[in-house]
């Protein structure tokens, strides 16, 4: 995979800075080709850090944070947040003029030479995705990437849960191929939901007085027998005077 960034921005921000420009840029021009995240007089694109620097592994989420932060200070990005679920956190970014104007001069450097390139010479950009593919999706395609990407950093996000994350994922696996049924059965926004009530549980942490001892699993949580259970609150901690048993796997039906 090459990545490429702009030579004059390399030089006046850091080639870190350059890079992710770049990057932005290209979702940011084929969302707007799509007609696709405008708000506020701006076409938007957006991920997490932590799915940056899985897109970029030569940069720490510490140093993406960082060079996110500097490119808004310099004025090249702006920064929003229009999800429609409360419980999602992800940043959206698009560009001012004054990063559409230096972009624009197209005065690129490739990070290493490589035979990837599209019929007018220019690198083809990388896959902004968990995702692995080497091709551009068309628009449904993206869509339905793009959700599952966002669920995948709100699972990430359960990681100081001890909840163990979930790194890549295959679009020929049987877990992605849950996850997008789960997607399509109850909508973007409840399995978010669902993934947020783990927060909450005890139970799918592994720190209840239940006794198996027992942590929650991504592939476990896509099943269409279980994730409901989640969904509904099954395994919400209950606050309450009186005593409360808490069911084990067996007893709920588990997969």
């Amino acid at each position: 995979m090459e990545h490429s960034f702009n030579i004059d921005i390399a030089a006046e921000y850091g080639i870190e800075c350059a890079i992710l420009l770049k990057h932005l840029y290209f979702w940011i021009k084929k969302n707007e080709a799509n007609d696709e995240n405008f708000f506020d007089g701006r076409y938007w694109t957006y991920n997490s850090v932590k799915a940056f620097s899985v897109l970029f592994p030569y940069m720490t989420e510490r140093k993406v944070r960082y060079t996110l932060e500097k490119m808004e200070e310099h004025g090249l990005i702006v920064v929003g947040n229009y999800n429609k679920s409360q419980y999602d956190r992800t940043k959206w970014y698009a560009l001012t003029d004054l990063a559409y104007s230096i972009l624009q001069k197209g005065n690129f450097h490739l990070t290493k030479t490589a035979n990837g390139k599209d019929a007018n010479g220019e690198p083809i950009p990388d896959i902004n995705t968990y995702i692995n593919t080497d091709n551009i999706l068309d628009s449904k395609e993206s869509n339905c990437q793009t959700e599952v990407r966002r669920c995948l950093d709100a699972w990430n996000a359960l990681e100081e849960y001890g909840i163990k994350a979930v790194s890549k994922v295959s679009n020929t696996s049987q877990r992605y191929q849950r996850l997008v049924a789960r997607i399509k059965e109850y909508g973007i926004e409840d399995v978010l939901k669902a993934i947020e009530k783990i927060k909450g549980s005890s139970f799918l942490q592994g720190k209840s007085n239940s006794r198996r001892a027992w942590v929650v699993t991504f592939d476990w949580f896509v099943l269409p027998n279980n994730f409901p259970k989640v969904l509904d609150g099954n395994y919400d901690d209950v606050k309450s005077d009186g005593p409360h048993e808490t069911k084990t796997l067996e007893e709920d039906g588990w997969q």
